[in-house]
């Protein structure tokens, strides 16, 4: 959180500062902004001590000669305190308000600025970012929280975790200036609102504005939006008393434009996004499975609500999906559509927002790898196969590290030679899928048991072309390559 009178513009920190109202007519503006020439915050924080230093002498300064050339802006006569105190119930609900309505433009601004130019909020540039040394022994949880939200990578829930860190620092400020008594920002703030105030009444009137700062966020921070209503009161507009009796509460609007089913969003989706083959297919069978669950719902994503996400969620839970199945698998699908549906203004909220499933692994559940005899067993069995897939595909994946997706789609132009040794390019084939991503794409050397087998003999049998299938018809999406690999009919030329 960003100290008060510190602002930042384009990155470069400002200092700004609310010119007393005593002395606004002398000085000539209410509000000076002067930029700090840096957008180092710890640089910026101690220009900022200099620059409040400063303004506070030249306020002096003006009091002082305002005073000599016409004996004004004496504190108001003890007599006349009373009337001003009479005045702190206003502007306490004031300073209230003020502080609530500042408090959403900061969530928005914030919100508006994170998500336009993500780099600025991870640079620190929007505000501090939390550190371990910013929570206690008993909030080490917290950063490790906050830790595992950024490897998620869920922005909405970043930005949310940042917000209660700063109201969290700001509450833990309050109650230290409370405690020590430091409450110079406080007592600066009721002289501004109200000039003429003695020492003693500017101290009265600072507690006031510091304790209902406090209540406020408090408030806010527990998530209790009534107290902090009850606290800063809404000033509603006013309403005749025709208005009053003739009109009753609005009722909630029905959903406008035409029905947009599922399938609609998805096949938009798909448009847009152009994702993997393998990423397709397995989505596909996702919302298969909420079609048949959500039943007629499917027909007008609307009318999904967080109610049939839940049951839907419980239903995979039932069929013994895995948790992190569940969690990235299915929901990360739903919540996709739905936020893509979102973004294009065919709904207006996420039924799948905070949904999620807290179950965790049992120990001993996880799948075991093969054991080296296993291995073994499977090579050997390879090795007796007729069918060339069978064959090959088991020895070229455990001699290469590579995925059965991989392999299954080589051609023989892909196995060459260089600077004397046999390789194999791992790479999309132009008529088959693709592969995990850009780092897979590779050259591997083929190893001399391989060779030794008569790899390279059947390589040549086959050709340039596919050495695990007939060719294709060119679009990867249509079916996924290694499934197709599983008879010896896929060899027919």
């Amino acid at each position: 959180m960003l100290p008060d009178r510190l602002m930042v513009r384009n990155g470069t920190f400002y200092f700004r500062l609310w010119i007393p109202k005593d002395i606004v007519p002398v000085y000539g503006r209410q509000l000076v902004v002067t930029s700090l020439r840096t957008k180092d915050l710890k640089t910026a924080k101690a220009r900022l001590a200099r620059k409040t230093v400063e303004a506070e002498e030249q306020f002096e300064e003006l009091r002082s000669k305002s005073q000599g050339a016409n004996g004004a802006n004496e504190a108001t006569p003890a007599a006349d305190q009373d009337a001003l105190r009479a005045t702190f119930p206003r502007i306490v609900s004031q300073h209230a308000l003020t502080i609530r309505d500042r408090e959403f433009e900061q969530r928005a601004a914030f919100y508006a600025e994170a998500t336009r130019e993500p780099r600025r909020l991870w640079s620190g540039e929007l505000m501090a970012l939390p550190t371990p040394a910013h929570f206690g022994h008993g909030e080490a949880d917290a950063y490790t929280y906050f830790d595992h939200l950024v490897a998620e990578g869920d922005l909405d829930k970043i930005i949310g975790f940042l917000n209660q860190f700063r109201l969290k620092e700001r509450v833990r400020n309050l109650k230290r200036m409370r405690a020590t008594g430091d409450v110079e920002e406080f007592v600066i703030a009721a002289q501004e609102r109200l000039a003429g105030l003695n020492n003693r009444s500017a101290v009265s009137l600072a507690r006031l504005l510091l304790d209902t700062e406090l209540s406020i966020i408090e408030a806010i921070l527990g998530g209790d939006q009534l107290a902090a209503d009850q606290v800063a009161p809404l000033s509603p507009a006013p309403v005749s008393d025709v208005a009053r009796t003739s009109n009753p509460p609005p009722s909630p609007l029905p959903l406008e434009g035409n029905p947009v089913s599922i399938d609609a969003i998805f096949e938009k989706w798909e448009r847009e996004t152009n994702p993997s083959a393998s990423t397709l297919s397995s989505w596909r069978g996702i919302v298969r499975d909420l079609k048949s669950f959500i039943g007629p719902k499917a027909n007008d994503i609307r009318t999904v609500v967080a109610a049939d996400i839940v049951g839907w969620k419980d239903k995979l839970v039932r069929d013994k999906k895995a948790a992190a199945t569940i969690s990235r698998g299915y929901l990360g699908c739903a919540r996709a559509l739905f936020r893509f549906a979102i973004a294009n203004q065919t709904m207006a909220t996420d039924p799948t927002e905070g949904i999620k499933v807290i179950r965790k692994a049992k120990a001993g559940t996880r799948m075991l790898g093969y054991t080296n005899d296993e291995v073994a067993k499977l090579l050997d069995l390879a090795t007796e196969a007729k069918e060339p897939w069978k064959r090959w595909l088991p020895w070229l994946a455990a001699a290469t590290g590579s995925r059965i997706g991989e392999v299954a789609q080589l051609h023989g132009s892909h196995v060459t030679e260089e600077e004397g040794y046999a390789v194999l390019k791992v790479q999309p084939a132009s008529d088959a899928g693709s592969i995990k991503n850009e780092s897979s794409e590779r050259t591997v050397p083929i190893h001399p048991a391989l060779i030794q087998a008569g790899f390279l003999e059947f390589v040549a049998s086959r050709g340039s072309g596919p050495l695990f299938y007939s060719r294709s018809s060119g679009n990867p999406k249509q079916a996924r390559l290694e499934r197709r690999v599983q008879s010896p009919r896929c060899l027919d030329p």
